[in-house]
């Protein structure tokens, strides 16, 4: 028997699945969720901001498990990309927060301006009256900032470094890989796929899959960043 019959049979990859949870059909509360046969990591996690709507969206638990997630990609700063941070740990994810060192440290100084205007919001709401809550609770508030700031973060000083920690990540002890029965698709998007200019990316209903080419990134992930992201609410 041949060296190449004895070699067992590997399975085929299937695509990576990207899940746009936020900045779809507004401009904040960006976040969005990878998903592959080995992880699931999460790149941004924003508030949402703006109209009471938008705002109340950050009272919803997540549509995912935070306890699965491997780690979290922060892109850079800003509130409506980092500000929802503090909830998900709350939520249960127990996993790095991989930024570059500059992001980090401003990330903390938003985090905790954050939670000091939501503090004296709720304050100010409570002595007025004004809320069917009694009482008016913070979104997150200073201690909350601690837990998910000082135990979380983890910065790097490039892409390279942060994609080194994230194979280095120990998956959650838990962690069941990506199932069918998650890939929720909104049943009014577009019922066609869509197929980037490089031919690896197909969108289906509201949901983008990444086609994996080599080579691999971690948990099958290219280096390179994807091309364009189409909005599913204007397919």
């Amino acid at each position: 028997m041949s060296e190449t019959a004895r070699r067992p049979a590997t399975a085929s990859p299937g695509p990576a699945l990207l899940r746009l949870l936020g900045a779809v059909r507004t401009v904040t509360g960006s976040t969005f969720l990878m998903e592959s046969d080995h992880a699931r990591i999460l790149v941004d996690c924003g508030l949402f901001q703006g109209f009471a709507d938008l705002r109340r969206r950050n009272w919803e638990k997540p549509g995912f498990d935070a306890s699965d997630l491997r780690a979290v990609v922060v892109t850079h700063a800003h509130l409506d990309h980092c500000g929802y941070l503090p909830r998900l740990v709350r939520h249960g994810f127990r996993g790095p927060i991989l930024s570059s060192g500059p992001t980090a440290r401003l990330a903390e100084i938003v985090l905790r301006d954050s939670a000091r205007l939501q503090m004296e919001a709720a304050e100010h709401t409570n002595s007025r009256g004004w809320s069917k809550h009694r009482p008016a609770k913070p979104l997150y508030d200073d201690a909350d900032v601690e837990v998910a700031d000082v135990p979380h973060f983890s910065a790097h000083a490039d892409a390279d470094q942060i994609i080194d920690r994230l194979r280095a990540a120990p998956p959650p002890h838990h962690l069941p890989g990506p199932r069918r029965g998650d890939r929720r698709r909104d049943a009014s998007g577009p019922h066609r796929p869509r197929t980037g200019p490089d031919g690896r990316r197909t969108q289906v209903r509201g949901a983008v899959l990444v086609r994996r080419p080599g080579p691999y990134g971690p948990c099958g992930m290219r280096r390179k960043a994807l091309p364009y992201s189409e909005d599913p609410a204007r397919a």
